[in-house]
């Protein structure tokens, strides 16, 4: 059951951490159906690419993203004893990664201010 219940959270912090970056482009880049697409092109292969798409010297892939990703993976472990070699700046960039996957798998949920 334990498990489960990590599986659940983790897709959570997925789905917020999208969220969080998708609201943060459509402040930095304007509204478009299209723009959760624009966002995955970007960062597939490196998350630096969202530097580059923002033209914000890191601000959104680092708050939007790495730090939500790292405050995720601290709280976690603050249930259970803390491992003093976890190297949480990789497994942070190893979330926001799995969280950019996520997106291009499902860019258009991430597109819904245009239904209002």
């Amino acid at each position: 059951m334990a498990k489960k219940n990590e599986r659940v959270a983790r897709e959570a912090i997925i789905t917020d951490m999208n969220d969080f970056l998708m609201d943060y482009a459509a402040e930095r880049l304007g509204k478009d159906p299209k723009l959760a697409q624009s966002v995955f092109a970007a960062a597939k292969d490196d998350l630096t690419g969202l530097d580059s798409l923002f033209k914000d010297n890191g601000v959104g892939r680092r708050t939007k993203y790495l730090e939500v990703a790292s405050g995720f993976l601290h709280d976690e472990v603050q249930t259970a004893e803390a491992d003093p070699n976890t190297d949480y700046d990789a497994e942070s960039t190893a979330l926001a990664k799995e969280a950019m996957a996520y997106l291009g798998n499902h860019a258009g949920d991430f597109d819904r201010w245009e239904e209002a």
